[in-house]
């Protein structure tokens, strides 16, 4: 017996990777701050199908070594994996392309339940934002 497929994933076609878009995304992107994370995002009518284009960063400033950067980077990443369920109806609901770029601007590095506090505390001020 098959069991029921699991959404939560981050597949590669969710993610924002290339530079022309992520600096659009900076010029002309919205942005607000929460704890120790930067949100960055960006909204465009969907024409086709609604759809989330997710990047994550964390300064090269305060953690100088690569291994750090990416431990933070990965919690982050499996964060929006796990509030991206509660979210993409909502953009999927308003008809938008929705691109998000997080950065986390702290000088420690965080556990988990803190990257998945901060995340979920963003994605719920982004959905308020994005309702009509």
């Amino acid at each position: 017996m098959h069991q029921k497929k699991h959404f939560y994933t981050l597949k590669a076609t969710e993610r924002l990777k290339h530079r022309k878009k992520i600096d659009a995304l900076f010029t002309a992107g919205q942005k607000f701050s929460l704890g120790e994370i930067r949100v960055v995002y960006h909204t465009t009518q969907a024409e086709e199908q609604a759809g989330l284009l997710l990047g994550v960063g964390v300064s090269k400033r305060y953690f100088k070594k690569a291994v750090d950067r990416n431990l933070i980077k990965r919690r982050l990443r499996e964060a929006i994996r796990l509030s991206k369920l509660d979210f993409l109806p909502i953009v999927k609901e308003a008809g938008l392309n929705l691109d998000l770029f997080i950065l986390y601007t702290s000088k420690e590095i965080p556990c988990f339940d803190h990257c998945l506090e901060l995340v979920q505390a963003a994605v719920k001020k982004l959905a308020r934002k994005l309702k009509p």
